[in-house]
């Protein structure tokens, strides 16, 4: 089965999931696309249960939408939605950030240096980009140990790193621009001052969308 294991602890409908969910996110499966279910499962090597499972949950999650008679299709970036993702993902990071920083330590930040570091790339990859960028934020989200935020930022995740993939070659982000911005961020968060961290943080967010 390509990429697909038949011993994984992951079920098959999941790990199909990640796999259309991957291709959505970096624009292979592109908005508006048809997503045949006979296809995949001719592709991976699988029935069309598993494929079918895979893409009611990827409707779910707003990825794709199903027209009856006609099938599965990729779902168009809505720009005022993803504005209000976007802000209700900045409420969240920096209500994140006003638990996490009383107790931020040199280890926590050190952590965030390393996954900045690992943002220097010569060559554009925008999917390695987007993915770092999720995990600097999402680490800080963690830190908070909210499950509330863990359960909405999981939802907006993948609708979040798809346009962040999309969007950048388009606003032609540099990739020591990206490695720039957030190692910024970590510093503006060295300073503990809970006000400035979340104005900076919001406005590094939203600016995405404005």
């Amino acid at each position: 089965m390509d990429r697909l294991k038949e011993d994984s602890s992951i079920s098959l409908k999941d790990q199909v999931k990640k796999i259309i969910r991957d291709e959505i996110i970096i624009n292979k499966l592109k908005p508006g696309e048809r997503i045949v279910e006979t296809e995949v499962a001719k592709r991976l090597g699988i029935s069309q249960v598993p494929v079918r499972e895979a893409l009611r949950g990827l409707e779910e999650e707003g990825l794709i939408r199903t027209v009856k008679y006609k099938g599965a299709f990729v779902t168009e970036i809505n720009k005022t939605e993803m504005y209000h993702i976007f802000s209700l993902r900045a409420s969240i990071e920096t209500d994140a950030i006003e638990i996490v920083t009383p107790n931020l330590t040199n280890q926590k930040l050190g952590v965030l240096y390393d996954i900045v570091e690992q943002m220097k790339n010569e060559k554009p990859d925008y999917l390695l980009q987007a993915k770092l960028d999720m995990e600097f934020h999402r680490t800080i989200i963690a830190w908070a140990e909210i499950a509330t935020f863990d359960r909405i930022w999981s939802m907006l995740n993948s609708h979040i790193q798809r346009y962040i993939t999309i969007l950048n070659p388009e606003i032609r982000i540099l990739p020591e621009e990206v490695h720039t911005y957030h190692l910024e961020l970590v510093e503006v968060l060295k300073q503990k001052d809970i006000q400035k961290s979340k104005e900076v943080f919001r406005q590094h967010i939203m600016k995405m969308v404005l």
